[in-house]
């Protein structure tokens, strides 16, 4: 049951990564919605479904956008490990620190992405560039994830699933 919920809030998330436009001010990044997910599954699922929510939603964005397959699914990776690795530090129900998570991810998944596809001449983006991309990301993964949660944990609570599934 835990992975159908998961593969709701995935197609949900893509399904409004396309939807909402991405925000014209700090480097126009995207919103965060399929990382979302992934930092979900992340600090409140066992490793193995961070893991595959983790590819999904990377193959999910990529193939959504212009990134080469895979790109995202390694920033995701990033990005969501970190959560997973400082899950057990922080109350993951209290919204300041979902605000932390969503924007340490955001930032370190846009930081990640943006070196990838710099790394790789696929980008032509200054260090002030990335870095004003990851601000605007950390800053729209802090006003997004704590809404996010709290829907996916309403969800989880209505169809009786447990927190640590």
């Amino acid at each position: 049951m835990t992975l159908l919920m998961l593969l709701f809030w995935l197609i949900a998330g893509g399904t409004l990564q396309m939807l909402v436009p991405a925000w014209r001010h700090m480097g126009q990044p995207a919103f965060p919605f399929l990382l979302g997910v992934v930092l979900y599954a992340a600090v409140n699922k066992k490793a193995r479904y961070f893991v595959l929510t983790a590819l999904l939603a990377g193959v999910l964005e990529d193939s959504l956008s212009l990134a080469p397959l895979g790109y995202s699914a390694c920033a995701f990776l990033f990005a969501g490990g970190i959560a997973l690795l400082l899950r057990r530090d922080f109350f993951a129900d209290k919204a300041r620190i979902v605000m932390v998570f969503g924007a340490a991810g955001s930032a370190t998944a846009t930081g990640v992405m943006a070196l990838l596809l710099r790394m790789n001449g696929l980008v032509d983006l200054s260090r002030g560039d990335i870095g004003r991309r990851m601000a605007g990301a950390g800053i729209l993964g802090a006003v997004l994830m704590p809404i996010l949660f709290g829907l996916m944990r309403g969800l989880e609570r209505r169809l009786g699933l447990g927190e640590d599934s």
